[in-house]
């Protein structure tokens, strides 16, 4: 699997528009409205496998944005899926992938202390909120 595979949800209200070019390649339309404090995740592609726990190491394909549209980081750019630990990354990170099911794709919004905090990082600023849309393709417990 390279792509989120599943059956397509309804948008959420509050949630960026996404867009999703011809190699499933995600881009958003930004919200205009300030960003929110609470971390929030909606499902837009429903799979049909197993959950993700939340300390497996898991295969996805990700992009993040900041909260005004500019993209950070991409795997779809890189040209292959991420694999990592769901305990090595951002805490809003694991808190939108754990207890999704496999072939899933989903939007998160994270305010800056689900996401960098303070410090920021690379060319993510201090105090961020970020949005991520993540293809969930695999999941393997750790060891």
């Amino acid at each position: 699997m390279t792509r989120a595979s599943g059956e397509a949800q309804p948008a959420i209200e509050g949630y960026p528009a996404v867009t999703l070019d011809s190699t499933g390649a995600p881009s958003i339309t930004p919200l205009t409205t300030e960003p929110p404090t609470e971390f929030g995740v909606a499902t837009l592609i429903k799979g049909s496998g197993s959950v993700v726990g939340a300390t497996d190491i898991v295969t996805v394909q990700y992009a993040g944005f900041l909260w005004d549209g500019t993209p950070f980081d991409s795997s779809w750019m890189r040209g292959e899926p991420a694999q990592f630990s769901l305990e090595q990354v951002v805490p809003g990170f694991t808190k939108a992938i754990a207890g999704q099911t496999i072939g899933s794709q989903v939007v998160a919004i994270l305010p800056p202390a689900d996401g960098y905090g303070e410090s920021g990082a690379g060319s993510i600023p201090p105090n961020s909120t970020l949005i991520f849309v993540v293809d969930i393709l695999a999941a393997v417990p750790a060891e």
